[in-house]
């Protein structure tokens, strides 16, 4: 299940505000034994996720005292199994596994909430016959993983605006992401394919076009889910890692020209105009402070419960440790 555990541990000089960020950190210039924490994607780091990423990039975790490792998963739903395996420590993934999770009596948490927005398109080759959501009747619809997000996005959209049945008018396929995903579509496995972002951004006008964008769509999309038993067992950690994202998600919200430096490294094949256009999209996107609201928590669990009736809704105080931002905060 698991991919090769694959070290990022990029480390440089501090960049310009340093010494205020490690007594922030509670450092104070001593050294500190590693605490692992192992970061489990649906997939790879991307742009959603590139917080995780610039924190690796520049030592941040290292200077927290952190020894942070990324996991590649196929898909969310591998990577939420891991997760309650114990076999990672932070699952980078849809949101709505934390309301999952509960429904499993498995305690999930939305431990920091990292994109407001929607970042799937679904696309089709340029010469498909397939014009209109309507003509996927009978076909079969690539998503990255059953019990995925891109499930629930697909199932969703199918239901409401097209009046298809998952199983009785369309078949879902797991194809992966990327180029696992764009395979799929090339040998006529599916008839369209659930690409992220970038991956949509890359292939648009170069022989692919897109046939449902949910990128507009204000829906939390991306978060850090973990165990709230791990939080309160390890809460010194999880506070350095919380401080840790949210000083890397400032910089990618206010300097444009460091997002698009971590972008470069995480897609290096991407074109320069595609790596300006997403660092410039970032503000509008990404959570500055990692918490959900309310309104968005029940947003969420309304598209959710809409695909499956079955899911019990989840308080908004059990999904969302509020007590750990606070007595990070503090710090």
């Amino acid at each position: 299940m698991m991919q090769t555990i694959r070290a990022r541990l990029h480390r440089r000089g501090f960049a310009r505000g340093c010494a205020a960020a490690v007594i922030m950190l509670g450092l104070g210039g001593a050294a500190r034994a590693q605490d692992q924490v192992t970061f489990g994607t649906a997939g790879s780091l991307g742009d959603a996720s590139a917080a995780v990423a610039l924190g690796i990039e520049r030592g941040w975790f290292t200077e927290a005292g952190i020894n942070a490792r990324i996991v590649d998963f196929r898909g969310g739903a591998p990577a939420v199994q891991a997760l309650v395996g114990n076999g990672i420590t932070y699952c980078i993934c849809a949101p709505e596994h934390a309301v999952r999770l509960r429904n499993r009596n498995i305690d999930g948490v939305i431990a920091f909430a990292l994109d407001r927005r929607h970042t799937y398109s679904l696309l089709v080759p340029v010469n498909s016959p397939v014009r209109s959501l309507e003509d996927l009747r009978g076909k079969r619809v690539g998503i990255t993983s059953p019990g995925s997000l891109t499930e629930n996005l697909v199932r969703l959209l199918l239901s409401r605006d097209a009046n298809l049945q998952v199983g009785r008018d369309v078949e879902l396929v797991g194809a992966g992401v990327g180029a696992a995903q764009k395979a799929a579509l090339d040998t006529g496995r599916i008839a369209a394919g659930t690409f992220g972002n970038l991956d949509a951004l890359r292939l648009e006008g170069q022989g692919y076009r897109t046939l449902y964008d949910w990128r507009t769509q204000n829906v939390p999309s991306l978060a850090l889910i973990a165990r709230q038993r791990w939080l309160e067992e390890n809460e010194p950690v999880a506070q350095r890692v919380l401080q840790v994202v949210l000083r890397a998600q400032a910089v990618l919200l206010d300097d444009r020209d460091a997002a698009a430096v971590t972008l470069r490294r995480l897609y290096p094949e991407l074109p320069e105009a595609v790596i300006a256009q997403v660092a410039e999209s970032l503000p509008t996107r990404l959570s500055r402070d990692g918490i959900y609201t309310p309104a968005e928590i029940q947003r969420l669990q309304d598209d959710l419960i809409a695909t499956d009736p079955a899911i019990r809704p989840v308080p908004y105080e059990t999904i969302v440790p509020l007590r750990l931002f606070r007595a990070a905060a503090a710090h």
